[in-house]
């Protein structure tokens, strides 16, 4: 076959191979020398971005001969997953022509995720969780990206979640999905806000909202669609609602890549070159092409160079070698380099990841407990527990720990609900936190750590972390591994801490008065994380793609459309602004469900 896909198409040896290039600081010298040389103001490697490596590569040449079919449709959907199987199902429910594009086999495909943010549903609303200000929750969506986002693609999502969610609990009748009562799922709550009077809450100078369907832990009740065994319940989503497209005549082609857009004359998108198990196939259509390709957390060189501050914050720890730059994702960003060799541009700068959230030590997530970095100096308001990665990444290199007392638990109940809480509801209430408190309280005072389960994720059960118990204060710092200086200083701000609690204001940080617990009441305990400097691309990436409020993808003036090319899901930008800061779980679930919908029936509709 002569198609050319080196640069593409890249195997894991030539990931690796990547990692090592990119993390050698001569070589992105070498390489801005070179581009020096071209221009006095020096020449991008990819034209309109501002990289030291080519990540883009050239799209990939195809002889017409080797194409085995060729299908018409109007609408094609390229990207399975929550966004695409929304897409699919929207655009076939409003009576459009469509196919899909999935590039894993139907048997084993799996989706990411578990929990669902929505705003207004029916459904939520008649369990106490709606009727709120959808005004307002936009604007601290607006906030907290910085004001780097696109609001009226938050707005839409704000606008429509709620019609998305219920319309999905209707696809999904008989599945057990939605059952409440069998604890296959709960709203994520703040502790003591049962209902929505009690909405937002305010912490950290940052507004939450109770409206997480969250479904983290539970599973299908058996085997579905020839998956042999259950599987969480977005891929059930996922799965159910490709079924129920293919009812209405939507066609699925899994194991199915797509690796070229076609386009005309013009300019215009006319259809995508995949390949299939046979080969390459040609598939033209007519209203328009949506590209759900998903993320770019799979592909080292893409975060180097798009990420940028993951490859300089592991080259500023002396980190060279291949391995100092992890990718724990699988997706490649194929559907963004093919976008970006039709015409189309990703966002700028700060492009969002799930790199700089949360990463807060112990069982107990963001839970606004005294942070001490390795010099023994508190450097946070606590109560911004969502950016506390980012904080850390700025921190001497060493433990960071957070510290608590035997009211541990008055922290844990301050209200809020945001990404990394500790989380509450029904479900969490009657297994996670009970089991959270009796390991607490089984811990021996000692230089060892003992497990605990974390009250983060999951509503039945979660992984653990290990916390350490002392009878003083003094000896929790020697446990935990402060000596000298460092003991000495943290036992100073400790002192401090508890003499602004007593004061109730925070004259360091400004956190909450009613997050200001003093740490004095024996036992003590901690948790600790080792912050070494280095960073990865995260869990996601949610750099997309620059669209319109119709997701129709724009050429680099910001204003022009590519016709014909569509996009949503983490494949679209302008979302999330400086990082992933929502003030509700499952937002990037949500954008993509909602978008997705919203997409099929816009192209249902032209």
């Amino acid at each position: 076959m002569s198609v050319d896909r080196r640069t593409f198409l890249e195997g894991a040896a030539a990931t690796a191979a990547v990692g090592a290039m990119a993390t050698v600081v001569p070589a992105g010298v070498a390489l801005a020398d070179e581009a020096e040389e071209e221009s006095p103001l020096g020449t991008p490697i990819v034209p309109g971005y501002t990289c030291f490596s080519d990540w883009l590569g050239q799209p990939p040449e195809i002889d017409p001969s080797e194409i085995v079919a060729t299908y018409d449709t109007e609408v094609l959907v390229v990207g399975g997953g929550h966004a695409g199987s929304q897409c699919a199902l929207a655009a076939a429910e409003c009576g459009a022509q469509v196919m899909v594009l999935e590039m894993q086999a139907l048997e084993t495909y799996s989706a990411k995720g578990g929990d669902v943010c929505t705003f207004n549903s029916k459904i939520l609303t008649d369990r106490g969780f709606g009727g709120y200000d959808t005004g307002a929750i936009v604007a601290e969506y607006v906030h907290r990206g910085g004001q780097t986002v696109q609001p009226a693609l938050v707005s839409s999502f704000v606008m429509n979640s709620g019609e998305m969610l219920d319309h999905l609990a209707v696809i999904m009748e008989g599945t057990g999905m939605f059952d409440f009562e069998g604890e296959n799922c709960q709203v994520q709550q703040a502790y003591g806000c049962p209902d929505a009077s009690y909405y937002p809450v305010e912490l950290g100078g940052f507004k939450m909202w109770a409206s997480c369907l969250e479904t983290m832990g539970t599973a299908s009740n058996g085997p579905i669609f020839g998956h042999e065994s259950p599987v969480s319940r977005l891929t059930e989503v996922d799965l159910v609602c490709a079924e129920k497209s293919r009812e209405l005549g939507a066609q699925w082609f899994y194991e199915t890549e797509a690796i070229k857009l076609v386009q005309n004359e013009d300019g215009d998108v006319t259809g995508v070159i995949a390949e299939g198990p046979d080969g390459l196939v040609q598939f033209n259509a007519s209203k328009g092409v949506a590209m759900t390709t998903g993320d770019f957390s799979g592909d080292a060189k893409m975060i180097i160079n798009l990420i940028d501050h993951v490859n300089e914050m592991d080259l500023r720890a002396g980190f060279l070698d291949p391995k100092a730059l992890t990718t724990i994702g699988v997706l490649k960003g194929t559907g963004h380099k093919m976008m970006c060799w039709a015409g189309g541009y990703i966002e700028g700068h700060p492009r969002p990841s799930l790199s700089t959230i949360m990463a807060h030590p112990g069982p107990w997530g963001s839970t606004p407990y005294l942070l001490l970095n390795a010099q023994g100096k508190r450097f946070m308001n606590e109560a911004q527990g969502h950016y506390t990665r980012v904080c850390m990444m700025h921190q001497p290199h060493g433990i960071v720990a957070s510290i608590t007392d035997a009211n541990y638990m008055q922290s844990i109940r301050i209200p809020a609900c945001d990404h990394g809480c500790a989380v509450f509801g029904p479900i969490t209430d009657k297994y996670l936190m009970p089991a959270f408190e009796e390991a607490m309280e089984a811990l021996v005072s000692g230089p060892e750590p003992g497990d605990v389960p974390g009250i983060i994720q999951g509503m039945k059960s979660s992984g653990t972390s290990k916390v350490y118990k002392a009878d003083t204060i003094e000896d929790l710092l020697t446990f935990i591994g402060y000596e000298g200086e460092a003991y000495d200083q943290a036992l100073k701000s400790i002192e401090a801490y508890n003499e602004m609690c007593h004061n109730g204001c925070d004259s360091q940080y400004g956190k909450d008065a009613i997050a200001m617990v003093p740490i004095e009441t024996p036992p003590f305990y901690a948790a600790i994380r080792m912050e070494t400097g280095t960073c990865n691309g995260g869990m996601a990436t949610f750099a997309g793609m620059v669209a319109d409020d119709h997701f129709n993808v724009l050429q680099a003036d910001g204003t022009t459309p590519i016709k014909g090319l569509y996009v949503a899901g983490n494949t679209l930008g302008n979302r999330f602004g400086t990082g992933y800061n929502t003030p509700t779980a499952g937002s990037a679930m949500g954008m993509a469900l909602t978008h997705g919908r919203m997409l099929g029936k816009y192209l249902a509709a032209l």
